[in-house]
């Protein structure tokens, strides 16, 4: 009998409880400097019944202690989580596979009923390790870890750190369960992500500069966040909500700055609470069965509240804002229709003009909801077109002069990848139209101009490290690129690409 019973919980602790989500990297990428989380090297299991907590935090633990920041690489496979791992800062968390791996966090984890209670927690630094913030190596404590832990929050000096093609999943009786918390700073992301959070209370629990492709399902909230660290803008990019308790997004003082995202079957879009003023920009949102009202506005007669956004569609969506202090609202313009433009806040009509706060609502009806409008970030092309660049002769070991190497790959070859390494230049590296460079980590990932370079020294005019082509469809992502401190033309890269290029 209690064979029985346990079979079923541990077949209850394995079921994934939605189907895998594509994977961005369908293959492995070969990196020898990154570190693999297999079995081979870690006691992890990826089955979701056994515990990978501390094989997972080991894997980002051998990062940290052997190149100090870099990449851990996750293989497809479902890691059950029964406590918070800590990403230290410049650690970036990769999924590869046919399916994105997936963090588990099983039904009534222990620790996870009142939160917020963090399965993730992207930190400051590494206890034990030397910080000028705390020169004896003892933070104070930090809320919400599971167990509770002195390891410090992100904060704005955390660099590089990442989260790529990982999902999570949280059961039952995890009411206080967070997926991540993030409150990171420049060059940190989230991207390719689906959190599915039943009744947690939220994916995310404070944010930090930018996030693509992530898609939230149930809970109490999608987001929850203050202001970000170090109080820019949060930037969320081809995203959805659907089916929150409460509201897809509650935030105060965050800049929100939304770009082509989706909310579905929630009371509230996005909920600013009582008592803060606020930024908001938004671009392109699709607005689905909201229930109450769309946009919760606090502390309008501030002259720090400023909201804008454009090209909003809405389809049952009876209230579109809500303003808390005086209770007034702008409503639907019927069951389908579009806000060209709502924008609130301090306004001068003309130079010169006394400025005052303003609301203004521009919408109009529609008959039906036009289609969904395509990702703002471009999809990578397909990994079975990648060439390793490492294997086309560049050595990347900050020694070998690899201009040569490179430039030769350019040509060859339209889409390349560049695992980590410092990838020495002496001159320019001219792409063609269709070149697309992929890197991982672009701190771990460099093209490097060393001191007194010849062709960057001189009089003359500014000369590029990297030359995208007039009108080319060039991607460069995840590389660093290093003018050095004394090549008095050397300038980063020259950018003529066209309108659909991107350099991230």
């Amino acid at each position: 009998m209690n064979r029985a019973i346990l079979t079923i919980v541990l077949m209850t602790v394995a079921a994934p409880l939605f189907g895998a989500s594509s994977s961005v990297y369908s293959q492995r990428l070969e990196d020898p400097q990154a570190t693999y989380l297999t079995a081979d090297r870690f006691p992890v299991h990826a089955d979701g019944k056994g515990d990978d907590s501390v094989a997972v935090q080991q894997a980002i633990d051998r990062v940290q202690e052997t190149t100090g920041q870099g990449i851990l690489f996750i293989p497809s496979g479902q890691y059950r989580l029964t406590r918070t791992l800590f990403v230290w800062p410049g650690i970036r968390l990769i999924g590869y596979g046919p399916t994105r791996p997936v963090f588990v966090l099983a039904d009534d984890t222990p620790g996870f009923q009142s939160g917020p209670a963090y399965m993730v927690f992207f930190a400051g630094f590494r206890p034990g390790t030397h910080s000028p913030r705390f020169p004896n190596g003892h933070p104070p404590p930090t809320p919400g870890t599971v167990p509770p832990s002195f390891v410090p929050d992100a904060n704005p000096g955390t660099f590089y750190s990442a989260i790529s093609n990982i999902d999570f999943e949280i059961g039952k009786g995890d009411a206080g369960a967070v997926a991540v918390r993030f409150h990171s700073a420049q060059h940190c992301f989230l991207a390719h992500m689906d959190f599915r959070l039943g009744s947690a209370l939220a994916a995310l629990y404070d944010v930090g500069n930018e996030s693509e492709d992530l898609h939230f399902y149930g809970g109490q909230y999608g987001i929850i966040t203050g202001r970000p660290s170090p109080g820019w803008q949060f930037t969320l990019i081809d995203s959805s909500f659907d089916g929150q308790q409460y509201a897809a997004i509650k935030e105060h003082e965050a800049g929100l700055t939304l770009i082509h995202d989706t909310f579905s079957n929630v009371p509230k879009a996005i909920d600013i609470e009582a008592g803060h003023p606020d930024e908001l920009w938004a671009k392109g949102l699709r607005l689905e069965n909201i229930t109450g009202a769309a946009i919760t506005i606090s502390e309008e007669h501030n002259a720090n509240t400023e909201i804008n956004l454009e090209d909003v569609l809405c389809n049952h969506v009876p209230v579109f804002a809500h303003f808390r202090q005086s209770g007034s609202e702008e409503l639907s313009k019927g069951n389908i229709y579009e806000v060209r433009l709502f924008s609130h806040g301090l306004t001068m009509r003309r130079l010169g003009a006394q400025a005052a706060i303003t609301t203004n609502y521009v919408a109009s009806a529609l008959k039906r909801m036009p289609p969904a409008l395509s990702p703002a970030i471009r999809t990578l092309p397909t990994q079975a077109s990648w060439v390793n660049l490492k294997s086309l002769g560049a050595k990347g070991d900050g020694k070998t002069d690899d201009t040569a190497a490179i430039q030769k790959a350019v040509d060859e070859h339209e889409v390349i990848y560049v695992p980590s390494g410092d990838y020495i230049v002496s001159n320019t590296i001219a792409l063609r139209p269709h070149t697309v460079l992929i890197g991982i980590h672009p701190s771990a990932t460099q093209f490097d101009i060393l001191d007194s370079t010849p062709a960057f020294q001189g009089p003359g005019a500014p000369k590029p490290l990297l030359e995208a082509p007039q009108a080319g469809n060039n991607i460069v992502t995840g590389i660093g690129l290093y003018a050095g401190g004394i090549n008095s033309r050397a300038v980063g890269a020259l950018w003529m690409a066209g309108k659909d290029s991107m350099i991230d």
